[in-house]
Order: C-alpha cells, then sequence, then structure tokens
C-alpha cells in the first residue's frame, strides 16, 4: 500500500508542477484547454490573436531566421530583429580585417547601405494541418514500421503530395513538410514560405553583443545586447526571390508593436518562436544514456579543443576572426552537455525519474492495455546494449572526426559507396604513376564532385593548425574509448602519424590539386594521405557504428511510441508535445530565482553591472570605449528607466530551449519588451524535464536594444518605421 500511495503523491506532484511549462503547439490550443490558462496567467489578447488558420495572427510574425534560430517582424517593410549569436556566422563569412562587421559592428544609416547576405533565408509558417489520419493509412498500406513512418524518406513525398493539391500549391517559395509529435502519435503538416534575399541591417559590436562571451554564456547576471537586425527583400510584388537590385523590402500587413514602459517582477510574457528539440518523455535509463554517452564524451575532447583554439585565438586577429563562429558554437554545446549532466545530478532527475516509471506501472496496470506492461523494461535492455557504441561514437566524432580539413560529407558519401572500394583494392599495390585506370563517366562525376569538396576545404583549412589539433585530441580517445573496435589508422605513435599525414599531403600545393582536377585519372591523388586517412574515417562510421545505432534507432521508435502514448494517456493529454523545431509558444511571468542555500538573483540588470565585470585584462570583459562614454555621460537617449539607468537584461520563467534564440518576449498586450538568448547554467536539464524552480529565460531589453540601435549606431531611420509605443 505505501509503495501505491507514494506512487500516486509522485504523480500528483508532477502534474501540479507543471506551472507555466510547456511549449505549445497553438494548432491544439483548443484541445488542451491552453486559452483558458492563459486567461488566468494574465494575457489581455483573444486567443486567436496568438494563432489564427485564416486571420491575421502572431503566426505572420515570427519566423525561423537561418536554419535554427528564430525572427520577428518589428515593421510593416520586413524589418526583423533576432540574436547577435543568430547571425553570429553569416556576418562573420562577410567580415574580413578591414571591414570587420563582427567584431567592429555595422549600422546602416539608410536602406541603401543595408548589405546583402549570402545564403540567409527568412521563413514564414503558412498552414498548420492535422495530417495523423493520412500518415497512418499510408503506413498501414505500405506495411511501414512505426521508425519508417517518421522518416523523411516516407513524410517527405506525402507532404509533396499535400502541397500539390492545395490551393497553396502555386504560392512562390512554398514548401511543406510532415513533422511527429508525441512519440509518433501524432503528425502535424507545416506549410511554410521562404524568402531569399535577406539583408543585414544592424550588427553591434562584439564587445557590445557578446560582453562576456562564453565564460558568461548560461550565466546570470547579463549585460550583453545580444541582437542583430536584417530586413527581408523580395520582387516587386512581393514574392520570395534571389537577391536583386532591383527588390524590395517585404511589406507585411501584421508586425509587432513595442513597447517602452518597461518590466516588473510578476508580469506576464510569452514567448513564440522555433524550439529545436526536447526529450521530456524520457525513461531514467535513457537520461542516464544522454548524460553518459552523448554529453560526458563529446565534452571530454570538446573542452581541450576549446582551449587549444582560444590560446590561438587571443593571439592572433586572424585566427581570431577565422574560428570565431566555430569557438562560439562548439562553447556552447560543452557548457550546455556540462550544465545538463551537474542539473541531472543536483535535481535528482534520475530519481524524478524513477517515481515517474512507478505512477506509470500503476497506471499500467489499471488500464488493463497489454502493450503498456514492461514497456519500461524492454526501452532499458534496448539501452544498455547501445551504450558503449553510442559513446565511442561521439568521442570518435569529436576526435579523431574533428580533423578541420575533411570533403563535404554528401560528396563523399557518393565516392565511398560508388568508387572507393574499387579504389582501396589497389591503394596497397599501385606506385604513384606507373598504373592507373581509367574512370568510367559516373565515376568521373562522382569523383570531380568529391574534388571539388575537397579542394574548397583545402583552401580553407590551416594544416599546420589541424595537425597541431589532431595531435592533442589523439590521445583522448586512445584513453576512454570503450569498445574495442578501431579505426583502421590508429597507430601507437600517433603523432608520428599525424606528422607523416600532413606533410606528404599534396593538398598543401594548390598548383597538384588543380593538375589532378584537369585529369581524367583518380587513383593517385586517392593515395594522397589525407584522403586515405578521412576515407578510413567515414568508413569506420559507416560501417560500424552507424548500422549499430540505426538499429537501435529503429527498435526504439516502436518503443517510444508506445510509452509517450502511455505517458500522455497518463496525464490526461495535458502536456505539450516535446519541441522538434516547430513553431510553439509559452508562457510566464518576469521573476527571478534562487539556485541554492543563501543565493538570490534579482530579475533585472543595468549597464552599471558591466562596468563592475569590467576587466581589460581579460578579452571576455573589455569594454567598448564608446559605449563607455555613453555610461559616463548617462547619455541614454529615451531609452533610460525612471531612474534614469539603462535596463540591460530580465529574467522571466518561460520554457524555452536552442532554436527560441532571437525569439519575441511579449507581453499581456502583444507588445515587443525583449528578446530571448540564453538559459540558465542551473536549469539545462530543462530539456529532460521542465523545473519551475530554477528554469529561467535571459532577454535583452528592448530599450537597451533600442539605445544601440539609435542612440548608439545612429541607425535613426529604423525607429520611425517601428509601432514603438512609450
Amino acid at each position: 500500500m505505501r509503495r501505491i500511495v507514494l506512487a500516486l503523491l509522485a504523480l500528483f506532484s508532477l502534474t501540479v508542477a507543471r506551472a507555466d511549462e510547456g511549449m505549445w503547439l497553438l494548432k491544439l490550443m483548443q484541445e488542451q484547454h491552453l486559452a483558458d490558462s492563459l486567461r488566468k496567467a494574465g494575457l489581455q489578447l483573444a486567443p486567436e490573436a496568438l494563432y489564427s488558420d485564416n486571420r491575421p495572427s502572431l503566426r505572420d510574425v515570427v519566423g525561423r531566421f537561418g536554419g535554427g534560430c528564430t525572427g520577428e517582424v518589428v515593421s510593416p517593410d520586413g524589418l526583423i530583429f533576432t540574436n547577435n549569436h543568430c547571425g553570429f556566422s553569416f556576418v562573420q563569412a562577410m567580415s574580413d580585417l578591414k571591414h570587420n562587421y563582427l567584431q567592429n559592428g555595422f549600422f546602416a544609416k539608410s536602406r541603401a547601405e543595408e548589405l546583402p547576405v549570402p545564403g540567409l533565408t527568412f521563413t514564414f509558417v503558412v498552414r498548420i494541418d492535422d495530417v495523423t489520419a493520412r500518415v497512418e493509412a499510408l503506413a498501414r498500406q505500405k506495411k511501414y514500421d512505426q521508425y519508417k513512418r517518421q522518416s523523411v524518406a516516407v513524410l517527405g513525398p506525402l507532404a509533396e503530395t499535400l502541397l500539390k493539391s492545395s490551393d497553396l500549391s502555386k504560392t512562390p517559395g512554398v514548401s511543406a513538410r510532415i513533422v511527429p509529435f508525441f512519440g509518433g502519435n501524432r503528425y502535424f503538416l507545416f506549410v511554410e514560405q521562404r524568402y531569399d534575399d535577406v539583408r543585414l541591417v544592424v550588427n553591434p559590436p562584439q564587445q557590445i553583443a557578446q560582453f562576456g562571451f562564453n565564460q558568461d554564456n548560461w550565466m546570470w547576471p547579463r549585460h550583453n545586447a545580444d541582437f542583430a537586425v536584417f530586413r527581408i527583400y523580395a520582387d516587386a510584388k512581393g514574392r520570395p526571390a534571389r537577391y536583386a537590385k532591383t527588390n524590395v523590402p517585404l511589406h507585411r500587413d501584421k508586425w509587432l508593436p513595442i513597447s517602452l514602459r518597461g518590466v516588473e517582477h510578476g508580469d506576464y510574457t510569452m514567448i513564440m518562436g522555433f524550439p529545436g528539440r526536447t526529450s521530456r518523455f524520457l525513461t531514467a535509463s535513457q537520461v542516464r544514456l544522454r548524460c553518459e554517452s552523448i554529453n560526458e564524451p563529446i565534452n571530454l575532447a570538446g573542452e581541450a579543443e576549446l582551449r587549444f583554439m582560444k590560446a590561438l585565438m587571443d593571439s592572433d586577429k586572424a585566427a581570431s576572426l577565422k574560428y570565431a563562429g566555430s569557438y562560439m558554437r562548439l562553447g556552447n554545446m560543452v557548457k550546455n552537455f556540462g550544465g545538463m549532466n551537474a542539473s541531472v545530478a543536483s535535481t535528482r532527475l534520475l530519481d524524478i525519474k524513477a517515481r515517474e516509471e512507478a505512477a506509470f506501472r500503476e497506471f499500467a496496470a489499471r488500464s488493463g492495455r497489454p502493450e503498456y506492461k514492461n514497456i519500461i523494461e524492454r526501452i532499458d535492455s534496448l539501452v544498455a546494449a547501445v551504450r558503449d557504441t553510442l559513446h565511442d561514437y561521439n568521442l570518435l566524432r569529436f576526435t579523431y572526426g574533428a580533423q578541420d580539413f575533411h570533403p563535404n560529407v554528401n560528396a563523399l558519401s557518393g565516392f565511398i559507396l560508388r568508387f572507393a572500394p574499387r579504389v582501396q583494392a589497389n591503394w596497397q599495390r599501385l606506385d604513384r604513376g606507373k598504373k592507373q585506370i581509367k574512370a568510367g563517366a559516373e565515376e568521373k562525376k562522382l569523383y570531380r564532385d568529391f574534388m571539388q569538396s575537397a579542394y574548397r576545404a583545402a583552401l580553407t583549412t590551416d594544416f599546420d593548425y589541424d595537425l597541431r589539433k589532431m595531435k592533442l585530441l589523439a590521445p583522448y580517445w586512445a584513453k576512454h574509448h570503450r569498445l574495442k573496435a578501431q579505426p583502421d589508422f590508429v597507430r601507437e605513435d600517433m603523432n608520428a602519424y599525424f606528422d607523416s599525414l600532413y606533410t606528404k599531403t599534396d593538398f598543401r600545393d594548390t598548383a597538384e590539386i588543380n593538375t589532378y582536377m584537369a585529369t581524367d585519372y583518380f587513383e593517385t591523388f586517392s593515395e594522397d594521405p589525407v584522403i586515405s586517412h578521412w576515407l578510413y574515417y567515414e568508413r569506420l562510421i559507416d560501417e560500424v557504428y552507424r548500422p549499430a545505432l540505426a538499429r537501435y534507432e529503429h527498435k526504439l521508435a516502436e518503443l517510444e511510441q508506445i510509452y509517450v502514448r502511455g505517458l500522455c494517456e497518463m496525464y490526461g493529454w495535458t502536456k505539450a508535445p516535446d519541441a522538434n523545431s516547430t513553431l510553439r509558444m509559452t508562457y510566464g511571468s518576469v521573476r527571478g530565482y534562487s539556485p541554492r542555500d543563501a543565493v538570490q538573483y534579482d530579475w533585472h540588470t543595468g549597464l552599471k553591472g558591466m562596468f563592475e565585470k569590467e576587466n581589460p585584462a581579460h578579452p571576455a570583459y573589455v569594454v567598448d570605449e564608446k559605449l563607455r562614454q555613453h555610461y559616463l555621460s548617462k547619455n541614454y537617449g529615451p531609452y533610460a528607466d525612471a531612474n534614469g539607468e539603462l535596463p540591460t537584461c530580465f529574467l522571466t520563467n518561460n520554457d524555452i530551449t536552442g532554436g527560441n534564440s532571437g525569439s519575441a518576449v511579449l507581453n499581456a498586450r502583444g507588445e515587443l519588451i525583449g528578446l530571448a538568448f540564453d538559459g540558465n547554467i542551473e536549469s539545462l536539464s530543462s530539456d529532460l524535464r521542465y523545473n519551475p524552480q530554477l528554469q529561467r529565460c535571459i532577454n535583452a531589453d528592448i530599450r537597451y536594444i533600442l539605445f544601440v540601435i539609435d542612440t548608439y549606431g545612429g541607425s535613426h531611420y529604423l525607429i520611425n518605421e517601428m509601432d514603438i509605443r512609450r
């Protein structure tokens, strides 16, 4: 009896502790009774103002920025806000030491100065439809297993078929994708429209946008203005188009108004964006697998590589610009994964999951559903079988797979599958220049695609840097790998191996590569040591690790569908679906937090905090000198608070994750009050389970953003086109 009571208490606590948990799919707003919760929380808008299938709503102003962030329209002329770190790689690619828009910043003074950004796109959601019945009917007809029915190979063609038969089939720039929800128990069709001409308008200097850099990443308090401004352009009829001088700013009938009234503790907040991925329906064994077989091996090698990169970047301006994006991405991942593991331990998440599993077993027994019996044990068994393989796969990718020089993966895959086996059969017996086998037309094309990607990789690779990095990382594989399987190239003396690899390669000589590009012969080039090395690495991944992981994923898909469906039934389908890079809304309020005994964090910061952190001896904490003058003179324009100080950042308890970067933070009236740009390190296990006491979203105050655009940067023309409410 005591065990049953404890299980039920655990279930009750998990239910009532939901608070503002949830990255909600607004298409399910009525079904999940979300509208009532929003009104009780303080929303002053009608629910249909958030999302509507056929009327203007916030769906029309929030879009996917690039491939993995969020942006929002803030003027009728296609002006969009997002985070600086979302545009970081694009601005880096546009920068050089003469025009260093990344580190020195960029402020257009008119639309004529706005710069095209190669490769950057912005995508709006046009429609969301429930297509669960169509997917299940197709799966039954074709006898697809649960894994295949969730695959792009199946869902992609079905999405195209549904789009072709819709009234949107001839709309320019429109595409469709079907996305699984609730472990493959529901499916939704997202019709989206992509714009390909996006231009840079404002990018703050790095010392302002990323003050604190990786040292402050996932930390509070914060003082960086992590924002950037872009604009969407279209053809004269407002249709998506590639960049052209004749394109015009995209007109939008709906955009976000901006509030300068500020925020107070307890104020209602909501965030709309494209959160990347959460995994809140996992078993305890799956949580442990995530921590021990993904996070730990990646961090082992990642922390060493970060130290290596930082030492070089601190001593070389050109290297600092070249590797800035890589350093930021890897640093963010490593700190996130380390923080997640620490948070899992400190919040005793494994114990919480164990209590949830106990409650589920009681529910399963009451339900009388045989498929729920022993489903947890079946998942646990599957996890135990894949644990070491998954660990070594991730360790391999972040040690030997961290080589800077590598051709395009898709081109390489085609080369390996069709071409490399024939070449490798000759590697041991061919002497360069003595015997060559002429390629057929198909092999020649595959080879040329592979060569072109290798050539591009060679032009951007610092081979001496790459050599030092590979020597640094090799011992991490040797010491920490678990399985007996080893890459074919592993030697007792890896330093000597890499010395030979990088000194003998012809890829250092672009003239030599051009010679190979002009010939129909390929065997001699395929003997190049760096190509041999990379082919061996890829073949190990393809032949050993990926098949084993694919078998695991196929089996897991079937079991997870059952377990997630059971959990949702246990909770009465009141849980939000896991994040999966689709449009979501989360609501909460402005509030601080207490991460541990005797520590209490306030909910907001001001510019004075930047100067309290200032450290001229530390590159991360060097203050921008122009900003210093504004601070000393209190020249904040109309963006100071009632006390004459400049607000910088604030905290909310909104439920966010990666992909929400750049998301609009809105008040109860739907006005923009800030941009979400980070979370706090104490709550990084929230991707696995939301923690209402610790989960916080770090936001840049809109007054700080407008100050940098207007008073600091001088892009005054932008202020006139926005709806700014004082």
